[in-house]
């Protein structure tokens, strides 16, 4: 009897246990494809330039809308490289029938600029994070996540530049790209000032102040845009960075990093 009691304990014990090693096990709809690759030959369009989207993945299909919204079955299939003629937001999903459909691939388009004719730097970005030289921020490439990047200039002080056009032209804007990482202790810079002039005597001064970070903002890549509107052909520029690291962040009370990767000259 004692032995029938024993072997029936152990039985529940068993299939309590397989039951419980069962729901360990995710299902296939649980798990979340990854993200579809994307490749351009070029972020700033001049004519055209190159987008391929790819994931290698039986039975999946990448869906995408150039308009910036969220990409849904019901817009494009991404089936050939995409030829892209004007300046947009990218979005790209992928999607299969057995898995969870993809987080949101993403890239932006920008039209070329005016280019800049000479930089000068009134202050230096840190020797490890240097880019590839002085033209680094305005050479139209683009920055990834990763601030080891090339493409990246990172100052952990106030970043000051002068820019010079052989000739006066029309200026709509100035756009300044840059990544907002506090995981890495990188920042959106605290405001941006320019002067600008085209007879170096009368300069007009513009300043963008930017909203502080919030606690738990993931790593993106950002543009600030300053109004200029005016013919100019010198423009000075100050990119000043958070003096002390908010209370929330384990930085808090230290300087914080800016990384720069394009300055852009609108028309």
């Amino acid at each position: 009897m004692k032995l029938k009691v024993i072997l029936s304990l152990l039985a529940i014990l068993l299939f309590n246990c397989e039951k419980k090693s069962e729901n360990v096990f995710l299902q296939p709809g649980d798990i979340r494809i990854a993200q579809p690759r994307l490749e351009a030959t070029n972020q700033f369009i001049d004519s055209s330039t190159y987008l391929t989207a790819s994931l290698k993945l039986e039975g999946t299909k990448i869906y995408y809308t150039s308009n910036g919204a969220v990409p849904t079955q019901k817009d494009q299939e991404y089936t050939e490289p995409i030829q892209v003629k004007t300046p947009g937001v990218y979005k790209f999903k992928a999607i299969h029938p057995d898995w969870k459909e993809s987080d949101i691939s993403e890239i932006v388009f920008y039209e070329k600029g005016i280019p800049i004719d000479s930089i000068i730097w009134k202050s230096n970005p840190h020797q490890r994070y240097s880019g590839t030289g002085k033209f680094t921020l305005s050479n139209n490439k683009k920055g990834s996540l990763n601030f080891q990047d090339s493409q990246w200039l990172g100052f952990d002080t106030i970043a000051r530049a002068s820019l010079y056009l052989d000739h006066p032209e029309f200026v709509n804007s100035l756009t300044i790209g840059y990544l907002s990482d506090p995981g890495s202790w990188i920042f959106p810079p605290e405001s941006v000032t320019v002067q600008s002039t085209s007879d170096g005597i009368i300069y007009k001064d513009k300043t963008v102040v930017l909203t502080p970070l919030e606690k738990g903002s993931p790593a993106t890549l950002k543009t600030i845009q300053v109004p200029i509107e005016d013919v100019i052909n010198e423009l000075h520029v100050e990119v000043k960075n958070v003096s002390s690291i908010p209370q929330w962040h384990e930085g808090n009370g230290t300087k914080a990093w800016i990384f720069m990767d394009e300055w852009v000259l609108n028309k």
